[in-house]
């Protein structure tokens, strides 16, 4: 009996099957582990009070996802008669090609777990801190922030190529911080409740603020939005 793996139709399609079980429990790993981290910073959260704002930076998965794709595509479609041109293996070298891809993606999940994790920016009335694991790697009163950075205004998003109304409020600190206040804008009502306090903070300690807006942006976000509400929405995002 010879000792070579075979490359027939079964060969060919444990191979696919074991190469996407490897890849698909990779991803789905990395997510389980991020969704994980993600629900204990809920958690941390859930004890600081009155949260105004949360934002979340920093992480990479990029290259602990490639890791988890790449070994097993690379090491197991030979080893199963899936790639032409590739020299009969044993049924011995082939499984150890799999241990050796399934290391790969454990450590591709283990690296992202570490890499993709992210801080959790908190703001609150008196000021916004940085934390990581639950614990505070930076933090800043307003009356630190050096500039406040606003703009409402309609851009040309360089992904879709579609002109959309954007909007942002950003406050500098002098680390080089920022405070990324407004990003999601699903609910403007909501947004301006978040805002209002801390625009109020800064502007009583006069925070040198730049800010940009158009016509277009006000009227795309005030939808919706009352008189009084509106002029709210202009109060916070202008100058």
């Amino acid at each position: 009996m010879s000792e070579n793996a075979g490359t027939g139709m079964a060969d060919k399609l444990a191979g696919v099957l074991i190469t996407a079980g490897l890849v698909g429990s990779g991803f789905a790993g990395l997510a389980l582990l991020q969704t994980w981290y993600e629900r204990r910073d809920q958690v941390y959260l859930s004890t600081i009070p009155d949260v105004l704002v949360t934002w979340r930076e920093g992480g990479d998965a990029f290259l602990p996802m490639m890791l988890i794709a790449i070994a097993p595509l690379v090491l197991l479609p030979g080893a199963f008669g899936l790639s032409r041109g590739m020299p009969p293996i044993t049924r011995r070298a082939r499984w150890i090609l799999v241990a050796i891809a399934a290391v790969c993606v454990a450590a591709g999940v283990a690296w992202g777990g570490t890499a993709a994790r992210q801080e959790v920016g908190v703001a609150t009335q008196i000021g916004a801190a940085w934390l990581y694991d639950g614990k505070a790697r930076e933090h800043w009163s307003w009356g630190a922030a050096t500039s406040v950075g606003v703009a409402c205004t309609v851009q040309k998003d360089e992904a879709t190529g579609k002109v959309e109304p954007k909007l942002n409020y950003d406050v500098a600190f002098p680390s080089g911080r920022e405070a990324n206040l407004a990003r999601e804008t699903g609910d403007m009502r909501k947004l301006l409740g978040q805002l209002a306090p801390i625009d109020a903070s800064l502007r009583a300690r006069g925070v040198a603020r730049f800010a940009a807006s158009d016509e277009a942006c006000w009227k795309r976000f005030g939808q919706g939005l009352s008189e009084g509400e509106q002029r709210q929405l202009r109060g916070v995002l202008g100058r």
